[in-house]
């Protein structure tokens, strides 16, 4: 030992070296397998009843700002959009966000869904 004191030490940072690469390469295929998990939920092609189906994602993404009842809390009512709003154009709000609201799903099926059960129960 008393020859070669770093001998140690240059051990310890090969092993250190190699186990930092190997970490890199399974990090790197793990992120590959979330990317690819992540695109896969993505494909909702079409909804078979869009109204209830707007309604579940309107309860699950709106009423922290527009209340529980759509009635207004840190955000406008959502219960007038007839008149105001074309279908269209809450798609595109809900998918871009507009003013100070954020965008909220950038699935336009699912956009499309909340739009058409805002616009269901305007009164």
């Amino acid at each position: 030992m008393k020859g070669r004191p770093l001998l140690p030490f240059a051990i310890i940072a090969i092993v250190g070296i190699v186990v930092m690469i190997s970490l890199s390469f399974i990090g790197l295929n793990q992120r590959e397998a979330m990317q690819a998990d992540e695109e896969g939920e993505e494909e909702v092609t079409e909804i078979e009843d869009p109204v209830a189906a707007g309604e579940e994602l309107v309860q699950a993404s709106c009423i922290g700002c527009h209340g529980g009842d759509l009635s207004g809390g840190a955000g406008p009512a959502l219960t007038s959009l007839e008149g105001q709003y074309t279908q269209e154009e809450i798609t595109d709000i809900v998918v871009n966000g507009i003013g100070s609201m954020p965008s909220v799903n950038d699935n336009e099926v699912e956009a499309d869904a909340i739009a058409q059960y805002l616009l269901s129960i305007s009164e």
